[in-house]
């Protein structure tokens, strides 16, 4: 699938693997108290998760490395007026697999 498999509402579920389509973040990860520190430094455009979370306006996602950050458990996507989630694009499960080891590798989502 490619990168502009945009998610729609009729596509949203659990367990679904996706990716960040939004820029490249710099910003500071924030961490809750107590939680580990991530094991990647950013969210990458192409950046692979899971759906954990599939309420229509609050779709939640546990990125791969990020998963203690407020990048998994504190932001939210919603749908625009057509039903998609713009900042959501579906991958298939070896997609997310061959992302997830470049990631953890240190290296960006994609080639």
């Amino acid at each position: 699938m490619s990168t502009h498999d945009v998610l729609t509402i009729g596509r949203l579920a659990n367990g679904l693997y996706v990716e960040y389509l939004g820029e490249t973040t710099t910003d500071d990860l924030m961490v809750g108290v107590g939680d580990p520190p991530p094991l990647c430094d950013r969210l990458w455009h192409g950046h692979p998760g899971i759906i954990w979370e599939p309420a229509l306006q609050f779709v939640q996602v546990r990125w791969v490395g990020l998963e203690d950050t407020v990048e998994s458990f504190g932001i939210g996507y919603s749908s625009d007026d057509d039903g998609r989630y713009r900042g959501l694009g579906v991958i298939a499960a070896s997609d997310y697999e061959k992302r997830r080891r470049r990631v953890l590798a240190g290296q960006t989502p994609q080639e």
